[in-house]
């Protein structure tokens, strides 16, 4: 009973301590690294007398901040994924976040990733990190197991061969959930093409038709290939199961981006990962692209900017940014952080040398919603579709959606 009332007391010093402070509401949005704020948010509470802030995680983010928004309970701080302009416009048109172009940890930002994120001519939101795509190979498995680690498409091909030809499993895909389902053609096109900025642009602008494209047309063929050496019934599989089973060793390879990176090794910390961009038909001919990722804003509404100001600062600072950016797996956006991501060496010296790709091209919601059924179908029912046939269907939706 002394132990409980202890306890108790203990717990009502903190609460009080707490209400004490400013409060600022934190959403976060991305599951993935969630993890890694709930130790930045911890050390930096811990680090302050006047300032406590409270991390909100909920199953569906972006519809909870629409839904607060609406209802005028706007969380102090947020976390944007993908940076999605439209969202972000809407946002900002809506006076629901301030400008950020004062704030000392704006001048922390490479302003490279910065400029790609101005809204009318102003700084709303702050980038963390760039994603980028290709295939996780589990190093140490293909090796043990004496499998050429791909540098071409035709090595990829012989070697996925090869596995499946042993009976085990060489590459898995998370078709199910219906925002990664697409990811997989992105990291295909995305390594013969470059950026896929001018093409999209071009179908929109009408001076392009995604069907005659030939890298299109070949990234499409390539997308439904490689199919064959996945689990059965892709579209079964949802994305936690994916990581799973690529975590577990019961596949070589995954087809992802690099946002699985923290995840995959939380579940298995001593595995030995390489990820690549997706081979092309010639060795060192992939191009690297890069899409912006992690970004946070400051609420208009936000009762205490002072601290919010402060809490970006830490966030923002060589140690903390580096300690996200290591434990992500991702690239940091950061002047200050040095990037040395071994796993994803191609990826991070092409984009320390300046020789990569900045995606900038985004789906407007519910467009992005449109495009990832389609994708669906095409993994659910291959037969049904030829190449020309899909990019047609997906051509069409485009111009069908042209300014809605």
């Amino acid at each position: 009973m002394l132990c409980v009332r202890e306890e108790n007391k203990k717990q009502q010093i903190h609460s009080v301590k707490k209400e004490e402070k400013e409060t600022l509401v934190f959403l976060t949005s991305k599951r993935e690294t969630r993890h890694i704020f709930e130790k930045i948010i911890a050390d930096f509470n811990e680090s302050q007398d006047d300032i406590y802030v409270e991390l909100m995680a909920v199953p569906n983010p972006e519809q909870e901040l629409q839904i607060r928004a609406i209802q005028g309970e706007f969380p102090d701080i947020v976390e944007f994924i993908g940076a999605r302009k439209d969202d972000l416009v809407k946002y900002v048109k809506g006076g629901y976040l301030q400008k950020l172009d004062d704030f000392s940890a704006t001048h922390c930002v490479n302003e490279h990733f910065l400029e790609k994120l101005k809204i009318l001519n102003g700084t709303y939101v702050l980038p963390l990190s760039v994603n980028y795509r290709g295939i996780f190979y589990n190093k140490r498995m293909l090796e043990k197991d004496g499998y050429q680690i791909p540098s071409t498409y035709a090595e990829l091909i012989h070697t996925m061969q090869q596995i499946k030809k042993a009976g085990k499993l060489p590459i898995v895909f998370a078709d199910k959930d219906s925002w990664t389902i697409h990811q997989g053609w992105d990291a295909i096109d995305m390594s013969s093409r470059g950026s896929q900025d001018n093409l999209f642009q071009n179908v929109l602008n009408g001076t392009t038709v995604l069907y005659e494209d030939p890298i299109a047309l070949d990234s499409t063929r390539k997308f439904l290939e490689i199919r064959q050496y996945g689990q059965k019934q892709t579209i079964n599989t949802g994305y936690d199961e994916a990581v799973k089973k690529f975590a577990k060793g019961e596949a070589y390879m995954f087809l992802q981006g690099n946002w699985a990176y923290p995840i995959i090794k939380k579940i298995n910390p001593y595995m030995d990962l390489l990820f690549m961009p997706f081979p092309t038909y010639k060795e060192n001919q992939a191009r690297v692209v890069a899409k912006i990722d992690a970004t946070l804003g400051v609420s208009a509404f936000c009762k205490h900017p002072e601290a919010a100001e402060k809490f970006l600062d830490y966030v923002f600072s060589k140690n903390v940014s580096e300690y996200y950016a290591n434990q992500a797996g991702a690239y940091s956006c950061i002047k200050s952080v040095d990037v040395a991501d071994n796993y994803a060496k191609v990826f991070t010296d092409s984009i320390s040398s300046g020789e990569f790709f900045l995606e900038e091209f985004a789906y407007e919601s519910e467009k992005s919603n449109a495009r990832d059924a389609l994708f669906q179908n095409l993994t659910s029912s291959p037969q049904t579709y030829t190449e020309r046939a899909f990019l047609k269907e997906w051509n069409d939706l485009l111009i069908l959606q042209k300014g809605a």
